[in-house]
């Protein structure tokens, strides 16, 4: 049986649009959906009975509206819930590893206290060994994803199979054309500035940036022959070249380093991703 797309609800907005860019996920990649809640307090102590009691209540209508909602708009797909008894954190660690992707509502980090978003939506990325993909609230929501998948890549790593894997297999379900971004600094700052196109061939710097790109997405071409590929090399600061190229995508992928053991915070470039890009991000870790 395959495995579900799932996503955390805790009655926000952010969550509500989280769940359903995870809907349209699951019928793109022909499976389930699971919405899942957890009801004791986000920080885990302990609450009185009478407060207990209404915070289960709470998950558990929070539950029911966006399971209702999602039903009505999509009559064929089959969508579950989950309430557990954990912290969010726990929950959804829990039940993402058990997912083919864990989709969270955001509004970027530390911009709200709601139960699963926020510093317990990053907490989750920073610690999961599976996809995270962080979505915000939309005042014009689509019905289809839309754009191209943006793949913001670090040519220089050579342990992010994974994160090219999935940007792929996102373009090869939408049926969309894929931009591979891979933006450089050069090893002395000092002159470091964004380049024109046409300064390119100029650089050897840009020259090898380039390459590295190209053998990077070579070997998936291949697996993808019907996937559009652009690729951008940029001479500009990673955060702000990954920004500025998310205002056109539907979606935007990147790795990020695994911090299970040890970290609570996102990269600088993933940082920059999830609280300021105007699509979805979709976070994969990588050693």
């Amino acid at each position: 049986m395959s495995r579900p797309v799932t996503a955390g609800i805790d009655g926000s907005a952010a969550s509500l649009a989280a769940a359903a860019w995870a809907a349209r996920e699951a019928e793109l990649r022909d499976t389930s959906l699971c919405l899942v809640a957890a009801w004791p307090a986000p920080d885990g102590t302990s609450l009185a009975p009478p407060g207990a009691a209404a915070r289960r209540c709470w998950a558990v209508r929070s539950l029911d509206l966006a399971a209702d909602r999602l039903r009505a708009r999509h009559p064929w797909l089959d969508i579950r819930t989950q309430l557990l008894h954990a912290t969010p954190r726990e929950a959804l660690l829990t039940t993402g590893a058990d997912a083919e992707l864990l989709v969270l509502g955001s509004r970027g980090l530390g911009g709200m206290s709601a139960l699963l978003l926020g510093s317990t939506g990053a907490g989750t990325a920073t610690r999961a060994d599976f996809p995270v993909t962080l979505v915000r609230p939309s005042p014009h929501p689509v019905e289809m994803p839309a754009g191209p998948v943006l793949l913001a890549l670090d040519a220089r790593s050579h342990a992010q199979d994974a994160v090219i894997a999935f940007a792929f297999e996102e373009a090869a379900l939408r049926e969309v054309p894929l931009r591979a971004l891979y933006a450089w600094m050069p090893s002395n700052p000092v002159r470091s500035y964004p380049v024109t196109p046409w300064q390119y061939g100029h650089s050897v710097g840009a020259r090898r940036a380039e390459t590295r790109l190209t053998e990077a997405l070579l070997p998936w071409r291949h697996k993808f022959p019907d996937v559009r590929v652009q690729e951008i090399c940029l001479q500009d600061a990673p955060s702000r070249a990954v920004v500025t190229a998310a205002r056109e995508a539907g979606l935007a992928v990147l790795g990020h380093r695994a911090q299970a053991a040890t970290g609570s915070r996102l990269g600088a470039v993933a940082h920059a991703a999830v609280r300021h890009a105007a699509c979805p991000v979709s976070l994969l870790p990588y050693t």
